[in-house]
């Protein structure tokens, strides 16, 4: 883990990334890791926000939605990370589909970059697709999701916390297969794991786990009973 300054060098409406923010190398965390931002412009808010990253930048990134609507371009950030686990892509897997139950589909398509490097072939379903996507990206609806299943050989899903027993109930078999899934759980993450809060506590098997630890990518194998 590392601290340093960063500052958002632009921002961007109706676009699957948020902001460009510009870093140390040693800030930039891999898919499905955060960072924790408090802004120099509000130096006394009660708690940091977390930064995902969507897309790489040669002087730092593109970051995911949803970012505060006061960070403008030149916005001063101090931060804190790269923190958590994220994204595991199996190094042989073809089909790909990123799967997003959530408000913003953004902090999948980080996956976008490293799975086209191995020549795999990506889908994104998800119910509200922004625009500018790479027209190497399939898009369909999450109506597809039960005749993917059979095409997928790993599976990235970003859900919020309150929606992980109705979508374990609705699909089954996304914790019950013979191939790689991993969910994003979107939860706060307040402290970043520098304290017992429980603010991001997450039900896995026959205990919690705290998602700015052990999270906040978790495998299927975690939720299996």
């Amino acid at each position: 883990m590392h601290s340093g300054k960063g500052h958002i060098d632009e921002t961007y409406i109706h676009s699957d990334r948020a902001a460009r923010l510009l870093c140390n190398p040693n800030l930039i965390p891999a898919p499905g890791q955060y960072l924790l931002a408090h802004a120099a412009t509000t130096p006394d808010a009660p708690l940091p926000h977390p930064i995902f990253k969507a897309a790489s930048h040669a002087a730092g990134f593109y970051t995911a939605h949803p970012l505060p609507t006061t960070w403008t371009p030149g916005t001063l950030l101090t931060l804190r990370g790269p923190l958590g686990h994220g994204f595991t892509l199996p190094p042989a897997a073809r089909h790909i589909a990123l799967v997003a139950f959530g408000n913003t589909c953004s902090r999948l398509l980080a996956l976008l970059e490293p799975a086209l490097a191995q020549n795999a072939a990506v889908t994104l379903l998800t119910s509200a697709p922004p625009s500018g996507l790479s027209p190497t990206l399939e898009i369909l609806p999450l109506a597809s999701l039960s005749k993917l299943l059979s095409w997928a050989d790993y599976l990235a899903i970003d859900l919020p916390r309150a929606a992980l027993q109705a979508v374990f109930t609705q699909y089954p078999a996304l914790i019950h297969n013979d191939y790689a899934t991993e969910f994003l759980v979107e939860t706060p993450l307040p402290c970043g794991g520098m304290a017992d809060c429980g603010a991001c506590a997450i039900r896995t098997k026959n205990t919690t786990r705290l998602a700015c630890r052990n999270g906040p990518v978790f495998p299927a194998q975690a939720f299996l009973k």
